[in-house]
């Protein structure tokens, strides 16, 4: 994620991606942490115990299904099986080349497939994951023209994705509404898509009360599912600057489903944040020797220059920009964001401004628009930083980022009393919201 170079006026950015943004109740009044511990349920016995054996399983499938491809070359529902794989596997190690791979493999799918037939829902759920948004729909598009209805569960799927869609178009109230009506038939509910926006629009207790509840209600729960559902209500904790708590999360997550590099990396940044650098660095290292994580080496490059580090931080930032280009260069739409927060932190002005356009044009929602808007100021742009960031606030979007953004922009035109307001608003949603340890947070898109 950007981070401001030494010697700039403008305030250090916080979070951002997967681990959730800053939150505030939809009154704009921070709530204090729940009393009390969150649900604490044991793993069922079934499926993987650990990120190793998560990843040996998938494996195994993969180079089974590849043989099967191999012995039948003209079944297309083999090779939709082995995209859906290479698309777990992608995202549980948040490898491109998975993602790559997976695309690769359903446009063969497609082109052996009958007119009217093919891997639509797989191809939706992956453009999805890339971030192409009208490619998803129009997957969603053709698998309702199919003769024969879809059953219920597909169904709800495409309902739900729509809502997912509106998401990401910054329509956060068509969103809800969008996820509501679509179980409004059997009284049920995506907690966890409900949950995700609720945490992004002020309401974090709601959000991480429909987690517990998810998390109770859960049957045979996997440790996969419990160690995720850990780091969602640790990314909360973390975005209201109630770090113990934060950590907490992070560490059961980890006793869960050890060897998680998302886990390891999360922990790391607890280390870093609290000043434990050495310790911090040796995380991050043991992590990118065996997992190419662009944002763990930029974690890295953020930690040496807090310490006066420059060439360390000069080695790690361009390792990382070597994989953004790679990524950039192998599905753009994916990489944008976080090599515009790259470039913003370490690289080319005029390249993360052209970089963070070309991710809000794609998804206008929050935290694309709270980027565009810091790409803006370091370029000057106050005015223009100031129209944009006033879009996501006034759709309901709730990120300490994102008043923090609009501080410094009311700031640059010289209306400061206006700017203490969002400072104090910012401040408001997360405490620790102007330390420069917020520079040293980087894992979670």
């Amino acid at each position: 994620m950007p981070r401001w170079r030494s010697g700039t006026v403008w305030p250090k950015r916080l979070l951002t991606g997967a681990i959730a943004l800053a939150l505030v109740t939809a009154a704009g009044v921070w709530l204090a942490p729940r009393d009390g511990a969150s649900i604490d349920r044991t793993p069922s016995g079934a499926g993987p115990r650990s990120y190793a054996d998560a990843l040996a399983r998938l494996d195994a499938s993969l180079i089974g299904t590849r043989d099967l491809g191999r012995a039948r070359p003209d079944e297309w529902l083999l090779d939709e099986r082995l995209a859906h794989l290479l698309l777990s596997r992608a995202r549980l190690t948040g490898r491109f080349e998975d993602y790559a791979e997976a695309q690769r493999v359903l446009d063969h799918a497609f082109l052996l497939a009958p007119a009217g037939a093919g891997p639509h829902q797989t191809q939706m759920a992956l453009a999805f994951s890339l971030h192409r948004l009208f490619r998803t729909e129009a997957m969603i598009r053709a698998i309702e023209a199919y003769a024969v209805q879809p059953e219920y569960e597909t169904r709800l799927e495409l309902a739900l994705t729509r809502g997912d869609i509106a998401f990401y178009r910054g329509d956060y109230a068509g969103a809800l509404r969008t996820y509501r009506q679509a179980v409004a038939d059997d009284g049920a509910g995506p907690p966890l898509r409900i949950a995700n926006l609720l945490a992004r629009t002020g309401q974090p207790d709601a959000a991480l009360e429909m987690i517990d509840r998810y998390e109770a209600g859960a049957k045979l729960p996997t440790a996969q599912l419990l160690a995720d559902l850990a780091l969602r209500r640790g990314s909360i904790e973390l975005q209201r600057g109630a770090w113990d708590e934060a950590g907490r999360q992070f560490d059961r997550a980890e006793r869960l489903f050890p060897g998680w590099w998302l886990t390891e990396a999360l922990q790391a940044q607890m280390l870093a944040v609290a000043g434990r650098y050495p310790e911090a660095v040796a995380a991050f290292e043991t992590i990118v020797r065996t997992d190419a994580c662009p944002e763990c080496m930029d974690a890295l490059a953020s930690i040496h220059r807090a310490q006066g580090h420059r060439d360390r931080a000069a080695a790690w930032s361009a390792r990382a920009g070597r994989i953004w280009d790679r990524r950039m260069a192998m599905l753009p739409e994916a990489a944008l964001g976080h090599a515009a927060e790259h470039e913003l932190a370490f690289g080319d002005v005029d390249k993360a401004l052209m970089f963070a356009r070309r991710d809000a044009a794609l998804r206008p929602y929050g935290q694309s628009e709270t980027t565009l808007a810091w790409a803006l100021l370091a370029k000057g742009d106050a005015g223009a930083a100031l129209r944009v960031i006033d879009r996501p606030i006034a759709a309901g979007w709730v990120s300490a980022e994102s008043h923090l953004a609009k501080e410094q922009a009311l700031l640059l035109l010289g209306r400061s009393v206006e700017a203490e307001a969002e400072r104090s608003a910012a401040l408001a949603i997360n405490p620790r919201a102007g330390d420069a340890t917020g520079s040293l947070i980087w894992v979670g898109h």
